[in-house]
């Protein structure tokens, strides 16, 4: 996986996605798992072609996916300007959430290759989840919508916006639904919502469009990196919320390039899963565990073990994190 094309195409192999009870749920699962299996494949075939390329890029095969299993029906933002990261936080969400109805339980922020998606996350088996994600310019058709879909326009706020459909009669596309507007620096939002039960959900999306605050924010983190080698740079980062799936309320994964190899940073409380290639190293202190892994022995001229000793965790309390991530 070296390039947008690919992460792209990645994206778009997704769980095909409806709340109930418009889909039928045993359906959507053989589908999930249909489109499950080729993705994991995609990233096999991708990875094994970097490697035998002879380089590793900014790409992370770890980032959690769409409901069922660990965001695979992401959007796909348009390339984007660079966003800077202030005080040297990693994780830079673009646009952020206002109101949520109450079967959302907690907002997921990613950023990287995979492009910079903030997601509106519930509980469950099939979570309800709303991707919000902004985009340099008005985006595509999603691929899995198909042929030519039906805008039916829509005010949000003060924009005239439209939603997404396959079918005329439905603006909510049988409960995958898409919602899109410009914005006022320019750029266009998007919400693509799936099961999300709620009565009245057109008004419910339209109103959670309405409340979306753009501009850049720093997302706090459980850590403080006193430094990172000069070679290192950001590929892929995530702060996730699925404790039905981690068996953890939260788990923060930072992943490096440098020089075609990969570092991972994991941060989480104890009995997380851990990300990355290698064998991690690990320290468990503040009530929190972080691991180190790296797929070489040494990169940028330190071991796993000399990267986690810069590491000190926040704790679990959230209001005790920072956005002064790194330095």
């Amino acid at each position: 996986m070296t390039d947008h094309e690919l992460t792209t195409m990645l994206k778009d192999l997704a769980d095909a996605p409806a709340p109930p009870p418009r889909i039928d749920v045993d359906r959507a699962r053989r589908i999930g798992g249909r489109r499950r299996r080729v993705r994991t494949t995609a990233l096999v075939v991708g990875s094994a072609a970097v490697v035998a390329a002879g380089g590793v890029t900014a790409v992370s095969v770890f980032r959690p996916s769409a409901a069922p299993a660990p965001v695979a029906v992401a959007p796909a933002p348009s390339p984007a300007t660079v966003v800077p990261a202030p005080f040297g936080d990693p994780i830079v969400a673009r646009a952020s959430f206002a109101w949520l109805p109450e079967q959302i339980t907690g907002v997921e922020y990613a950023v990287g290759a995979h492009g910079d998606t903030t997601l509106a996350i519930g509980r469950g088996e099939l979570p309800p989840m709303i991707w919000l994600s902004i985009h340099d310019k008005e985006p595509p058709v999603p691929r899995d919508l198909g042929g030519q879909p039906t805008r039916i326009p829509v005010r949000v706020g003060g924009s005239d916006g439209y939603w997404l459909t396959t079918d005329a009669n439905d603006p909510l596309n049988h409960g995958q639904s898409y919602l899109r507007w410009p914005v006022p620096t320019g750029q266009w939002a998007e919400l693509h919502a799936y099961y999300l039960a709620v009565p009245d959900l057109q008004q419910v999306l339209t109103r959670v469009a309405a409340d979306v605050r753009f501009g850049n924010k720093a997302v706090p983190l459980p850590l403080r990196i006193s430094s990172l080698p000069d070679s290192f740079r950001l590929s892929d980062g995530y702060l996730t919320r699925r404790p039905d799936q981690d068996g953890v309320p939260w788990r923060l994964v930072l992943q490096y390039s440098s020089d075609g190899a990969l570092a991972t940073i994991n941060v989480s409380p104890p009995g997380g899963p851990t990300d990355g290639l290698g064998e991690p190293e690990c320290v468990t202190k503040n009530g929190l565990k972080a691991c180190v892994s790296f797929n070489q022995p040494k990169i940028g001229g330190v071991t796993a073990k000399e990267l986690l000793s810069r590491i000190t965790v926040l704790g679990p309390d959230e209001k005790k994190w920072t956005t002064h991530v790194i330095g």
